[in-house]
């Protein structure tokens, strides 16, 4: 028996955005989204062209949806290096139509972003993919 798998992110949502963003009428400039913990990471609406400036970041892909939050689809990690990692094989390779591209600031190395992914995406797929016979 020959078994294929194709593994992509579980899809998340944003949080709404915060009071202070509304009331300072920045619009979709900041989301937070929430991790399996509990806990809320801040990510700041970039282009995605202005990804090759960043180090030592999170990154998510997200489309807006009809209620207002966001739908991440695809995340990575950028390294001190500068080199993009992505966590599944839904990383576009320019900027999408309609999406926005989110990053995370406030990890304090790399550690702390890979952490930061787990705790928003705990089911991403492996790094490998392999045929199972």
């Amino acid at each position: 028996m020959f078994v294929l798998m194709v593994a992509e992110l579980l899809p998340i949502l944003s949080d709404t955005a915060s009071g202070l963003s509304r009331r300072a009428e920045l619009g979709d400039r900041f989301r937070f989204w929430r991790g399996g913990s509990g806990a809320r990471y801040l990510f700041s609406a970039v282009p995605f062209e202005a990804l090759t400036d960043f180090r030592q970041v999170a990154v998510i892909v997200a489309e807006p949806t009809a209620d207002g939050a966001f739908l991440a689809w695809s995340a990575a990690s950028i390294d001190s290096g500068g080199n993009l990692y992505p966590l599944d094989a839904a990383w576009p390779s320019c900027a999408p139509t309609g999406s926005f591209v989110f990053v995370h600031f406030l990890a304090e190395n790399e550690a702390g972003v890979d952490a930061l992914l787990g705790d928003l995406f705990p089911y991403r797929p492996n790094e490998e993919f392999k045929l199972a016979a």
